[in-house]
């Protein structure tokens, strides 16, 4: 939620707050998803994956899954990804992608571009 919050400041949101009753335990159920998932990459990729298409806020949710993913690799010893102009692509393209698919690209920067174009 901190990071959200952070980010609606930042960014100067038109629409701001959560899309969902209680954003904390929607937050809470998607990590306790994700717990079952093996390895660092495909479990932060799970993540992005989860918050992007959750919709949990009003506003900013690729932002705020961007951040938290980054924050999370941080958190785990891993340097995070800096995936340059294709980021906001493959975010606003995530469903295209399954979970592994979504990892390499976290872990290598390798991703089937053909899926980003309309």
């Amino acid at each position: 939620m901190a990071t959200h919050e952070e980010i609606e400041a930042d960014y100067d949101l038109k629409y701001t707050g959560a899309r969902v009753a209680s954003p904390r335990l929607e937050i809470r159920r998607l990590l306790r998803e994700g717990e079952d998932v093996e390895g660092l990459y495909p479990r932060a990729a799970f993540l992005l994956r989860k918050l992007v298409t959750a919709h949990v806020f009003e506003d900013g949710n690729k932002r705020t899954a961007w951040v938290t993913t980054r924050e999370f690799l941080l958190d785990h010893g891993e340097e995070p990804p800096d995936r340059g102009p294709n980021v906001p692509r493959v975010l606003r393209k995530i469903r295209r992608y399954d979970v592994d698919e979504i990892a390499e690209w976290l872990e290598t920067g390798e991703i089937d571009e053909d899926r980003l174009e309309p």
